[in-house]
């Protein structure tokens, strides 16, 4: 490795005179990572600065959530080198990676001597420290990467690789498609099958994938698990790992899958699951369990153009770019998001994955069902004006209504559908009141999470979940744009139809601690009002947090709007969906642009 020659290619040192480089490169020391290895952890000592050459590093903060990705000719450890305190996150190689590593005590000494070094990297510095979470994880989504595409089974993966490939190019940027052929191609017949021992071979590889990706190049490696040297290499080499399966076929171990979880690379991985039309999902948290993925996309092989358009969203997944719909809750308030579904299809704007809270995770399930604004309206109209689900009253020993008659209606409207079978991707929030913690319900029964994420404190009973008990997400988390974004698939939109005024007494001096009992205050305030307000007190706190996290941050025109105005809903999905219209049109210009 031409130590001098990477350091002249790395912004830190490239205008440095030749003897400075030389002498810079005298300090080097390589250093071989294999994807999963750690580089150092919290609390450790810095005695080095790393340079990568080769490969790609994520940082993670003590919490958990990335404070990055560190890719080609990026340093990692600055920050502890120059403080001269421990380091403060943890780096890891998300890929097998070959770094220069540059001692503490003599790189100050050289720093002290080319100040413009130091100042390059104190700049590096500020600009990482002033990047916030939502920056961090969108440029970790939609920094260069090198994808691995393992199929299995009957399954033609190069021809998935190359419905991949044509669907990630729309994004504009260049695609390169690298299979076995393509390595022996460049390196000679059966180079692709060499022994993994032969680590000079895969130091070439390596260097030669590197400077496709300096190139700005996506690289899009693929692999049947029947070629497990070839397929060990992609899984060894790529940021974000795709395994292919079949709806149809059931989930069983293989010995690649096996190899996969042997490696414990800190790699994500994903399942891309074929699944015709009016095919049933699979086994899906079966083969998440056996691949140790973290989400699951589905796409049909057929009929067109619903099988281009379910590439073509996981390719904007894939690239940082997926749309992701936030709704918040707020009882009749809520038919606010039926106003922006519509405007989003009068513009054409695809939604790739949804979420929400309370009201929101309701209409959420209905879009990742399928439904359109208008299906939304009518099952809204006959939900909470032609009916009264919510009637079904009991002693208020633990709660107003037994909630069972709208459970019955839930189940009605989703059927027997579960969250992980959904071909749009959905969660559903609610709060563990057990621990005061917020949960995400991304599997399971549709209509029961839907309906634990709408059980307001006192109003509906809490569900008994594992010993525990669970109510209403909007207590702690009424727009979780937080779940959304540690799914790091693209830009939010988030719709609030939280009201900035609180429950008020208006023309009340008091104390008085009968006022509402006498019905002295306009407009009257009820119980249920009391009940809500009370419990998103916590969560409308942190509503400016939360509208940070959104690219697109929307607070509906629903003041005036009471929890139970239901008869407001034509007005309400008239007025919103005006008022999202310009502003999304401006957002739209905003992505084409980016």
């Amino acid at each position: 490795m031409d130590a001098g020659a990477i350091l002249a290619q790395c912004r830190l040192f490239a205008g440095l005179p030749p003897q400075a480089l030389q002498q810079l490169a005298a300090l080097c020391e390589p250093l071989e990572l294999r994807g999963g290895d750690t580089l150092f952890g919290v609390g450790q000592p810095a005695e080095h600065l790393y340079l990568v050459a080769l490969g790609r590093l994520r940082a993670r903060l003590p919490d958990g959530s990335i404070a990055g990705d560190i890719g080609r000719l990026e340093p990692a450890g600055e920050i502890s080198l120059l403080s001269g305190e421990p380091h403060s996150a943890e780096v890891q190689a998300l890929r097998d990676s070959l770094l220069l590593r540059l001692p503490r005590v003599p790189l100050i000494e050289f720093l002290q001597t080319y100040p413009a070094a130091l100042l390059a990297l104190t700049r590096t510095i500020v600009q990482r420290m002033r990047r916030n979470q939502r920056e961090a994880v969108k440029d970790t989504a939609r920094g260069g990467q090198t994808l691995a595409l393992i199929g299995g089974g009957s399954l033609d993966v190069a021809a998935l690789a190359q419905r991949l490939q044509s669907a990630l190019s729309e994004s504009g940027a260049p695609i390169e498609l690298i299979g076995a052929n393509t390595i022996d191609a460049v390196f000679g017949a059966g180079a692709a099958h060499a022994p993994l021992r032969e680590i000079e071979f895969d130091a070439q590889r390596m260097a030669w994938i590197g400077r496709i990706e300096n190139s700005g190049h996506t690289l899009l490696l693929y692999a049947r698990e029947d070629d497990p040297v070839w397929a060990e290499r992609c899984l060894r080499q790529a940021d974000r790992i795709l395994i292919a399966v079949d709806s149809t076929e059931p989930a069983r171990d293989t010995a690649l899958l096996a190899r996969l979880r042997e490696l414990a690379l800190r790699t994500p991985v994903e399942l891309l699951i074929l699944r015709a039309d009016d095919a049933a999902a699979g086994d899906v948290q079966g083969w998440r369990r056996l691949g140790g993925a973290r989400a699951h996309y589905f796409v049909r092989p057929q009929p067109e153009p619903t099988s281009t358009a379910d590439y073509a969203s996981v390719a904007r997944q894939l690239s940082g770019r997926g749309l992701g719909l936030v709704l918040g809750g707020g009882g009749a308030r809520a038919f606010a998001h039926i106003g922006l579904m519509r405007a989003l299809e009068q513009l054409r704007i695809p939604v790739d994955l949804a979420g929400g809270t309370s009201m929101g995770a309701f209409f959420a399930a209905l879009r990742a069902c399928g439904a359109d604004s208008y299906e939304m309206q009518r099952v809204a109209r006959e939900t909470f004006i032609e009916h009264n689900y919510l009637n079904d009253y009991v002693l208020p020993r633990v709660s107003l209504i037994r909630g069972r008659k709208f459970l019955a209606h839930l189940r009605a409207i989703f059927g027997e559908r579960r969250i992980e079978e959904l071909r749009l991707p959905y969660f559903a929030v609610s709060t563990n009141l057990s621990r005061a913690t917020t949960m995400v319900h991304d599997s399971g029964p549709l209509a029961v999470w839907v309906g634990t994420s709408m059980s307001v404190p006192g109003f509906s009973p809490p569900v008994a979940y594992r010993g525990e008990l669970l109510v209403d997400g909007a207590v702690t988390n009424s727009l979780p744009t937080d779940v959304m974004l540690q799914l790091g698939r693209g830009p939010i939109v988030a719709s609030d139809v939280s009201t900035d005024g609180s429950l008020l007494a208006p023309g009340i001096e008091g104390p008085d601690q009968e006022a509402l009992l006498n019905q002295a205050v306009r407009p009257p305030v009820t119980l249920i009002d009391i009940l809500f307000a009370s419990a998103v007190l916590t969560s409308e706190s942190g509503v400016r947090a939360r509208a940070a996290r959104a690219d697109l941050y929307l607070r509906m025109p629903v003041s005036g709007v009471g929890l139970f105005d239901w008869k407001q809903l034509d007005t309400i999905v008239d007025r919103c969906c005006e008022y999202a219209l310009p502003r999304l049109e401006a957002f739209a210009r905003g992505l084409s642009a980016a």
